[in-house]
């Protein structure tokens, strides 16, 4: 019971606070009033000054000191901030938003700079609306949108749907299909006009005839059935005569001509000294007269023997080389492997093919050495190479 009095008061004192809090917020300045951090002694002077214009309403002044200011701070939301409000003193809304949104670019969650930019945009609406400008004023109203909250949206939505519905009633006026068609693109859900002008659109655009009819023949006079068709009819219905057309002559192409090639045998030529004999004749010692001249006899031509071919092949064939003659052996060694046979190979190397097995204590003779292998021969006619290190020199 004695503890209702204490809550009557914390109650009192709690709505007092936040309606002091409601007031504070209501009466909020649009400017930022206090500079940036770490700026000089100047250019806080300079803020300072620019400030004081602005609120003293001398929105030209401020203007200038505030382009002085965002010339050294070019980063500031302060400054452009308080730039677009000395621009919305003056009237010129279009530079307020452009300086609102640099603003809030660089500062985007800041509310004082979207109140104000909101605040630009429904200025700019209201006069684009009484010059009835209304297609920008629906484009300003759309970026004001984006910067309200859900509670407010709803409200801006329709605000732009008034818009439209003014654009429709001079749409409606102007009575085209360009204009219907124009709407229609740009507004394709508006609810209450969209469909209204996709009807009107549908009745002015031109019917197709459907499958089956020519409009070109309506004119023509069809008898009725059960009708004697009239002299005009009749008229009307003479078959066309069928002209064909004339084909084109193409041009005959000229004969081919065959030719036919001639081969001539060719004739052996005489030999030069023949050839020789023939043009120059034997003369005679003395020169008779031209009358006395006598036609020279033809001489025989002189008999060469016939080349034997024994000969020509004993020439061709050039003289085969001799055979060197094979190594001589000049010792003998005796295998001295422990139990195995001694392999005999191909070569004298450990990788190369193995040939033969030559058993223990077996004394061969020696052709040949190279490093530490012996050429020896383990059958007749037969050799191969063996390491020195399982054999010695026999006595």
């Amino acid at each position: 019971m004695h503890s209702t009095p204490l809550l009557r008061v914390i109650l009192m004192i709690s709505l007092i606070v936040l309606g002091g809090c409601a007031m504070g917020s209501a009466s909020v300045a649009p400017y930022f009033e206090r500079p940036p951090e770490r700026l000089i002694k100047a250019e806080q002077e300079l803020y300072n000054r620019a400030l004081d214009k602005l609120k003293n309403n001398h929105p030209d002044d401020s203007i200038d000191l505030w382009k002085r200011f965002l010339e050294r701070n070019p980063r500031s939301f302060r400054g452009y901030n308080n730039l677009g409000m000395a621009y919305y003193s003056s009237d010129q809304l279009e530079k307020s938003i452009t300086a609102f949104e640099t603003a809030l670019a660089l500062e985007p969650f800041d509310l004082k700079i979207k109140d104000n930019l909101k605040r630009s945009l429904r200025f700019q609406v209201t006069i684009q609306r009484e010059n009835k400008d209304y297609e920008k004023a629906i484009l300003h109203l759309e970026r004001v949108k984006k910067l309200t909250d859900l509670s407010g949206k709803e409200k801006v939505e329709l605000d732009i749907e008034t818009l439209q519905d003014l654009i429709f009633e001079q749409v409606k006026r102007a009575n085209t299909l360009e204009s219907y068609e124009t709407f229609l693109a740009k507004y394709p859900d508006n609810p209450k006009n969209s469909d209204e002008a996709r009807r009107q659109i549908a009745k002015m655009r031109p019917q197709e005839a459907p499958l089956g009819e020519f409009p070109e023949m309506q004119d023509e006079i069809l008898p009725i059935p059960g009708q004697r068709p009239t002299r005009s009819m009749e008229e009307a219905f003479v078959p066309e005569v069928f002209v064909p057309e004339p084909m084109e002559t193409v041009p005959a192409s000229p004969p081919v001509r065959k030719e036919t090639i001639e081969i001539v045998a060719e004739t052996e030529k005489p030999d030069e000294e023949t050839q020789d004999e023939m043009m120059d004749p034997v003369m005679e010692e003395e020169t008779p007269k031209p009358s006395a001249m006598k036609r020279p006899e033809p001489m025989e031509p002189i008999a060469r023997p016939a080349p034997d071919p024994d000969m020509e092949m004993k020439r061709e064939k050039p003289a085969m080389a001799a055979p060197a003659p094979e190594p001589k052996s000049t010792k003998r060694v005796q295998i001295m492997t422990r139990k195995t046979p001694l392999r005999v190979r191909e070569k004298p190397d450990a990788q190369s093919k193995v040939v033969a097995q030559i058993p223990r204590n077996t004394v061969v003779p020696v052709f040949q050495e190279s490093k530490d292998w012996f050429q020896i021969e383990y059958q007749k006619g037969k050799k191969g190479w063996i390491s020195k290190k399982y054999s010695k020199l026999a006595p």
